[in-house]
């Protein structure tokens, strides 16, 4: 997910954070054009698990490990796509039965998901199995935004089928709600946390990773990506990043020590870290959706 080293790309591209080897191109604006890698990863034939190339494994781009029960509202969101094959997202728990994604990690479909809970490392993961710290869950029920495009109102729901087991590693997070509708987050400190790729052609690792970057203005980013209100954005300045792998997963701020969950990965620039900020939803504008969802 977080890059270590920025360098520079000429290109009007950017890509939803969710790995994909095949490109394919849609037209947003005349300015830009999606690049959508392929979330799908082939299985070992010989072993039961699934098999990654290292040069599609995913994590976060310049940012650091992180600490044993540091996020334990993080989960792992696998997409089971059949013959082996999975897409890998990020979540975050929002209560006992329901997680918080990003809408692209389940519009294709099909509708069924390996999620994880109380785990840093994802390599005890195979394609319908965990062995590992922490507990997971099979899952068919998922909530897509009803008005979801590929960069708009990019936000989804999953229900457990039970309670998730809340303890030292696993807890939920609360979300930025109604008291923070007219809060830009600008200028504030923001932490993106995930299991995505160093960059786009960066060599992977099974252990989540974090790193601390600034909100801007929608304003200032608004100079990059065609964004509306339902966004928010983190520098591109620090040579760190979202990258590949890391959708779904939260941007997060600290108020009283206290994380509060403003953002959810949603898209940026494929060659991560890059000079364009990163884009993710927003989530105080879907509160009454997500209520309305979970009856929360």
């Amino acid at each position: 997910m977080i890059s270590i080293s920025a360098k520079s790309f000429h290109f009007l591209l950017f890509v939803a954070l969710a790995v994909n080897r095949n490109v394919l191109c849609v037209s947003i604006s005349n300015a830009f054009e999606i690049n959508r890698w392929n979330t799908r990863f082939e299985s070992n034939p010989i072993h039961s698990t699934y098999e990654i190339d290292d040069s599609d494994a995913i994590r976060i781009a310049g940012g650091q490990y992180a600490l044993p029960n540091q996020f334990p509202f993080m989960a792992v969101v696998h997409q089971l796509l059949g013959n082996g094959i999975i897409a890998k997202c990020g979540g975050t728990i929002i209560s006992s039965r329901w997680v918080l994604t990003a809408g692209h990690c389940v519009a294709s479909g099909p509708y069924q998901f390996l999620v994880v809970f109380g785990t840093r490392d994802q390599s005890g993961i195979g394609y319908n199995f965990y062995n590992g710290p922490g507990t997971a869950m099979f899952t068919n029920q998922a909530v897509l935004h009803p008005d979801y495009r590929v960069t708009v109102n990019d936000i989804a729901l999953l229900y457990m089928p039970q309670d998730i087991p809340f303890g030292l590693s696993i807890q939920p997070i609360t979300l930025a709600g109604y008291n923070y509708a007219g809060e830009s987050f600008a200028n504030k400190m923001g932490i993106i946390i995930g299991w995505g790729k160093d960059g786009p052609y960066g060599i992977g690792t099974s252990e989540l990773k974090y790193a601390i970057l600034p909100i801007i203005s929608n304003y200032d980013c608004s100079m990059y990506w065609a964004i509306t209100e339902k966004h928010i954005c983190t520098s591109a300045a620090y040579h760190k990043d979202a990258c590949q792998g890391d959708s779904g997963g939260p941007l997060i701020v600290l108020l009283n020590n206290t994380p509060l969950q403003v953002g959810i990965v949603s898209y940026g620039d494929g060659f991560c870290p890059s000079n364009k900020p990163g884009v993710f939803t927003r989530v105080s504008p879907f509160i009454d959706w997500i209520q309305e969802v979970t009856n929360l």
